[in-house]
């Protein structure tokens, strides 16, 4: 395996135990339930031949997606006339009903357990398991053959069934409970041409990020630390503005890495805490120090470095705001500083947003 720093590692999880657990409950199976599927047309399960229901619901599904208008329909027409009232007023009003819940189709059949539908339909309803694709945080330089991943486990409050049963992210939560010695089906995914480091080790990188869309950025930090430390005096600089909840609780490698490398002087490091504000000079957001930080920012912009942002679509959008006001303060037109802002992306400015 060989990888650049700034590559995705994709990885093929399997769905928590506990959502497993459900539907073996729901449909009054045991654990050691085989079955034998038989399709008709292409399909990803395993076909003609017993195979594990454990196994087919651990990792040929996802359990946890949300409910889609076809599997709605299904559910419709199987249901009796009382229940066909309550999923046609979930329908009706689907993004906020079914998607912002995540109201999946194993939830459904939960809370309406009446609800006449069969193993077999059940599985026809659930779309295959997706690779999942994260950002690998280190670099080749520190191991050629070993990669680090930077993740957010999602275990949240469920919106759909009580307390005590978290709504648990496939992936995140599949990671976080391996063991050394695990086997894990992954592979590794080349990062797009524009989101890698320059050729030129001397040119300068300003790195946007929030949470764990450090990954990528800890990469690039990582790859120069080591060309730091292997005695290159031409190693670029780099300004890191990274945004979190609360230095105490969420700012991720502060007291390893990050202090190391800020101490070896290859990365300058601005923070902006969102519910810690006074200990990020007031600003809460990335897009706040950006701004209060303007004149590094256009020097390093001067200096004709590459600009790299990673993290969701409002952390994108907010320093692109941030950017272009930049950019206005010094043309004083709104119109040639976004101009210009095209122009920075297609030649120096890359991103990696993530939902």
């Amino acid at each position: 395996m060989t990888y650049s720093a700034g590559d995705y590692l994709a990885v093929l999880p399997t769905n928590p135990a506990s959502s497993v657990r459900r539907v073996l409950k729901h449909f009054n199976l045991s654990k050691e339930t085989t079955i034998t599927i038989n399709a008709k047309g292409a399909t990803t399960l395993p076909t003609g031949r017993p195979v594990s229901l454990w196994e087919v619901l651990s990792g040929y599904v996802e359990l946890a997606q949300p409910a889609s208008k076809k599997n709605m329909e299904t559910l419709i027409e199987q249901a009796g006339d009382e229940i066909k009232d309550e999923l046609r007023a979930l329908v009706s009003n689907y993004n906020d009903s079914i998607i912002k819940r995540r109201i999946s189709v194993l939830d459904l059949l939960s809370t309406y357990p009446a609800l006449p539908i069969t193993l077999s339909t059940f599985l026809t309803m659930l779309p295959a398991m997706r690779v999942r694709q994260y950002s690998i945080s280190s670099s080749p330089l520190w191991n050629p053959s070993h990669v680090t991943l930077t993740i957010s486990v999602l275990n949240l409050p469920s919106l759909s069934r009580p307390a005590d049963e978290p709504f648990l992210g496939v992936a995140s939560n599949f990671l976080a409970d391996l063991k050394p010695g695990d086997l894990v089906q992954v592979m590794v995914r080349p990062s797009p041409t524009m989101f890698s480091l320059p050729v030129d080790v001397g040119t300068p990188i300003v790195l946007f990020c929030a949470g764990a869309g450090l990954a990528p950025m800890r990469g690039f930090i990582q790859e120069r630390a080591m060309q730091k430390a292997a005695g290159r005096s031409d190693v670029g600089e780099i300004l890191l503005f990274f945004g979190c909840r609360d230095p105490e609780k969420d700012y991720l490698y502060s007291k390893t890495d990050l202090e190391q490398w800020v101490k070896m002087g290859v990365v300058d490091v601005r923070t902006a805490f969102s519910r810690n504000s006074e200990k990020s000079e007031g600003c809460r957001y990335v897009q706040d120090r950006i701004l209060q930080d303007a004149e590094d920012v256009k020097a390093m912009y001067r200096k004709k470095a590459k600009f790299f942002t990673c993290g969701g679509s409002g952390l994108a959008s907010g320093v692109r705001e941030a950017c272009v006001q930049l950019l206005e303060k010094d043309s004083g037109s709104r119109e040639e500083a976004i101009e210009e802002f095209k122009r920075l992306q297609k030649e120096r400015y890359a991103t990696d947003v993530f939902s």
